[in-house]
């Protein structure tokens, strides 16, 4: 399957494994691109000193090439002092076995963490850096200036074309049933509507587990798929057997959008936690990233221990599509091949 994603990158499917923090470390972003996809490592989970380890060790395991997601609001990019104040706060209110269990957000609350990230980042010079929230001017230069690809993440039509028109190489359209912090528009809404308003190549992004949700996306007019959730089912996937259980368990209904542990929008799976939180009026008050401060360990006991009645556990509705454990390889494989096998019948029964 050639599309102008697989050209630029010289990949042999157009499948991209998102930048899941936490979830998408070292194992599976090399697991898929090893499979001839475009595996993403989630960048923002780690401090600069276990970012370059983490880069290491993908070079150790792929000669493939990948990606790196980041998150660069200015709300973490800032050298403010009286802006990282309050969060500073939180983090100083916790326990050191609580910060223990939250490293993985440890750089969205630490001052300077993220611009560390950015220069590790640069001097890795992946194939590609995508990017959450924002798309900063002078980031986007120095990308330039080393041949490496900028691919946003948009949930509306507005900020695609924000983002067009800042310069990135790719828009991933993200349909609000992707796990996460994700919009309100549906994927079969969102995608053709994305590659309608913009000249850069779209990434369809949402509500896709299968090679029929690849052949979809193709039918919009996108030139691949990132693909989150179907990844959590993996064993290279980090994430407590619990919490990787409950994804191939999971009904449609189960999951919820929650402000509750970062302080934007997300979707993840309903709990005790999402369900207090949305009882007693609260919007994520304190927002992003104050707001994991106030969620606390719960942000990572999902991932670490399973908790599943409070820990936090991004999900998408593709859960109802999910239904074993595979092997990262495989999913990229399988999905390729029913998409093409889709497609072709599809051609032959139109003819």
């Amino acid at each position: 399957m050639k599309t102008i994603l697989t050209e630029r990158f010289g990949i042999e499917h157009p499948i991209f494994s998102a930048g899941m923090a936490r979830v998408a470390q070292a194992e599976l972003t090399a697991a898929v691109s090893n499979a001839g996809g475009m595996g993403c490592l989630g960048g923002v989970s780690y401090m600069p000193e276990a970012l370059t380890a983490e880069i290491e060790k993908i070079e150790s395991l792929t000669d493939k090439p990948y990606a790196i997601n980041l998150l660069l609001p200015a709300s973490l990019t800032t050298e403010d002092e009286e802006a990282w104040r309050p969060v500073r706060e939180l983090w100083g209110r916790l326990s050191e076995e609580e910060r223990g269990k939250m490293a993985g957000v440890e750089a969205l609350l630490t001052k300077g963490a993220v611009a560390d990230q950015v220069e590790i980042v640069l001097d890795a010079a992946p194939a590609a850096v995508t990017l959450t929230f924002a798309v900063p001017d002078w980031f986007m230069e120095e990308c330039r200036k080393r041949d490496i690809a900028t691919i946003a993440l948009a949930g509306s039509v507005g900020k695609a074309r924000e983002y067009a028109e800042a310069g990135v190489d790719f828009i991933v359209a993200q349909g609000t049933e992707a796990g996460g912090h994700t919009g309100y528009v549906t994927s079969m809404t969102l995608i053709p509507a994305v590659v309608d308003a913009v000249d850069v190549p779209v990434i369809a992004a949402g509500g896709i587990a299968d090679g029929r949700g690849l052949a979809s996306a193709l039918s919009l007019g996108a030139c691949g798929a990132w693909v989150g959730t179907r990844f959590i089912a993996t064993p290279e996937a980090y994430g407590h057997d619990a919490f990787k259980q409950r994804v191939i368990d999971g009904r449609f209904q189960d999951t919820t959008i929650t402000f509750s542990y970062s302080g934007k929008r997300m979707r993840a799976f309903s709990n005790d936690w999402t369900q207090q939180w949305e009882s007693s009026g609260e919007d994520g008050a304190s927002g992003f990233p104050a707001q994991y401060g106030v969620a606390g360990t719960r942000v990572e006991t999902g991932y670490q221990d399973g908790d599943l009645t409070e820990g936090m556990m991004p999900v998408g509705q593709t859960l109802g599509l999910v239904h074993e454990m595979k092997p990262a390889g495989e999913v990229v494989r399988n999905m390729s091949a029913e998409a093409d096998q889709i497609i072709s019948a599809l051609h032959e029964r139109l003819r």
